[in-house]
């Protein structure tokens, strides 16, 4: 009781302050309630240690797979991801915001949440100029995923077990801004960064290591890393150990005299070069994969038909037409939740935890993934056909 009522004084200081920051203008006050609304959310998702709405956890959750001994073994997880409504126009190749790959991404996660206790799911952690007026993001992978999980979750529990029965998402503090991180601000203060405090907030209410999987740029994590060192609680980030898929690669994108020159590190490359500096310093845990998801578990597999297969099942939709080109499901970033699970060709054991990442090194593990890619596929079509009713009595 005593946590929950820190988190209700912190909200309602939160949601006072940034009320009287907004003084007469009504938008803007309208702007800071949601984003206060915003923090509320992902806090009490924290408290009460689930992505998921804390009132709706069903009991047969806890009670799946060993009770609460075997959820505890669960690897925990906090994700970061850039991903939001791919119908929103943008500017990028597809005609969409933000590349949607993270959509195929998500629901391949989904399909495998009984393996993870997931604390908190973060979307359009990005600095796209069109969401500073777009709509809530959580609210709407809320209402996107939400549905089908619903639909799916049942007879995945009847087979397999372990599922939460709900599954939910937190807009970005970052979303509205645009911020990008800054070495010469201390952080000292998180309070106007809701979804990197509530992280803070769990990490040093429990136990670690709590996995923050980063399929993004990666403004928040290096916002909570400078804080944390800043405040000097180290005790929270030694808790932490964030999975990064191709913030770095000397193979794609990269080249071995830049192999910053990628993407999600060009998306605020101040943030990318502060985390692998403080990794290399060995003050953070940092496992960068490089791009192995996109030219080993991607690239290993291809076919029509073959992902025609996973449309039996709403999540299996979700994940076959989040983004489909060359013949293939793009969810690289998948690659941070395979590696953890440690036991589909590449583990963490592979990769180093300082930051860097090798070319011989993304090779191999690149090379193991393409040959476990058709393994990894058939267990997501697997699921997927649970999910909709196959192979039940």
């Amino acid at each position: 009781m005593d946590t929950l009522q820190h988190y209700a004084r912190w909200i309602a200081m939160l949601m006072g302050a940034l009320l009287m920051a907004a003084g007469g203008c009504g938008e803007k006050k309208d702007r800071l309630s949601r984003e206060a609304g915003q923090c509320e959310k992902a806090s009490a998702a924290a408290v009460a240690g689930t992505g998921a709405d804390p009132e709706k956890q069903a009991p047969e959750a806890a009670a799946a797979e060993g009770q609460t001994a075997d959820a505890r073994q669960k690897p925990k997880v906090w994700i970061y991801t850039d991903m939001s409504d791919k119908t929103l126009p943008g500017r990028n190749q597809a005609g969409t915001v933000n590349d949607p790959d993270d959509i195929s991404a998500m629901a391949g996660y989904l399909l495998m949440m009984n393996e993870f206790d997931t604390k908190g799911i973060v979307v359009t952690s990005t600095h796209r100029a069109e969401h500073k007026t777009t709509p809530d993001q959580g609210l709407w992978a809320s209402n996107f995923f939400g549905p089908a999980y619903r639909r799916d979750v049942e007879n995945l529990n009847k087979n397999m077990g372990g599922y939460p029965a709900e599954v939910s998402f937190v807009q970005s503090g970052i979303k509205v801004s645009g911020e990008r991180f800054s070495a010469a601000n201390d952080y000292g203060s998180l309070e106007n960064y809701c979804t990197v405090k509530a992280l803070f907030d769990l990490a040093a209410a429990e136990a670690g290591p709590i996995n923050v999987l980063c399929w993004c740029s990666l403004t928040e994590p290096a916002i909570l890393v400078k804080h944390c060192l800043t405040s000097n609680r180290q005790d929270v980030l030694r808790k932490l150990r964030f999975i990064a898929h191709w913030t770095n690669s000397p193979l794609h994108q990269g080249t071995a005299a830049h192999p910053e020159n990628v993407a999600n590190c060009r998306e605020d490359a101040g943030a990318c070069r502060y985390l692998k500096e403080r990794a290399l310093a060995g003050e953070a845990a940092y496992y960068e994969l490089g791009a192995i998801g996109q030219h080993g578990i991607v690239g290993g597999y291809q076919g029509a038909e073959y992902f025609d297969q996973f449309k039996t099942s709403a999540l299996g939709k979700i994940f076959a037409e989040g983004k489909f080109v060359y013949k293939s499901v793009d969810h690289s970033d998948a690659a941070t939740y395979w590696v953890l699970l440690g036991n589909w060709g590449v583990s963490l054991k592979d990769v180093a935890g300082n930051g860097t990442n090798s070319a011989e090194i993304e090779k191999a593990n690149e090379e193991k993934f393409r040959d476990w890619s058709k393994r990894i596929h058939d267990e997501l079509l697997r699921r997927a056909g649970l999910a909709a009713g196959k192979g039940m009595e």
